[in-house]
């Protein structure tokens, strides 16, 4: 089970020393304007916020 992902630019991403860093939790994540609407709806209008995708895949046993 995934417990983290990580960000893409992040200057420690090379220091990880417990867990290693697989590139595939390593994500972009994309800072969105003041006004943006949030996945659930909500309108942020004073701040920004940040955007990642990040699918779960689950194989069959």
């Amino acid at each position: 089970m995934i417990t983290h992902i990580l960000v893409e630019g992040d200057q420690l991403l090379t220091q990880d020393a417990v867990f290693g860093v697989k590139e595939s939790l390593v994500k972009r994540f994309d800072r969105q304007t003041p006004g943006t609407p949030t996945p659930d709806g909500r309108t942020l209008t004073d701040v920004s916020w940040t955007r990642v995708r990040f699918d779960i895949v689950l194989r069959r046993a």
